[in-house]
């Protein structure tokens, strides 16, 4: 018998809008960032390891999504900061560097943070509500 609580994440995905699938994204590679930070630091290398991996799988899933075509100069800007966060991914894991994975969250919260914003309060002029300023300011908080 399978877990009801994975039941019900199953059918939240499969029925999630195009824009609350990309928010799971970022919250699941922020909370995999962050569990791979608590594994450096407690020096469980597997567990580092597996985490950091699917951290990876999800920002290249995003980056595998963006459409040049449409976004543009957005799109590659947005691309080479997925590039960037995997490599600071491989080197958080090689180096052992806790410092390189929370760099990583930050940027996936920033990001998290605009998308999110951008999806609730759309605006024609493409500038950050008021609401969205002040979250870009916060730490974005997801469960580990």
């Amino acid at each position: 018998m399978s877990n009801p609580y994975h039941q019900y994440q199953r059918t939240a995905v499969t029925t999630a809008s195009r824009e609350q699938i990309l928010l799971l994204l970022y919250e699941g590679a922020i909370r995999f960032v962050k569990q791979a930070i608590v594994a450096m630091e407690e020096k469980r290398i597997a567990e580092k390891g597996r985490t950091i991996s699917r951290a990876t799988a999800i920002i290249s899933e995003l980056m595998a999504t963006l459409n040049f075509k449409v976004g543009g100069e957005l799109a590659a800007d947005l691309e080479n900061l997925y590039i960037f966060m995997i490599d600071k991914l491989i080197e958080g894991n090689i180096d052992n560097r806790v410092e390189c994975l929370r760099q990583v969250e930050g940027l996936l919260a920033t990001l998290y943070s605009a998308w999110k914003d951008i999806i609730e309060n759309p605006r024609p002029d493409g500038v950050l509500s008021p609401v969205g300023a002040v979250q870009q300011q916060d730490k974005v908080q997801i469960k580990t």
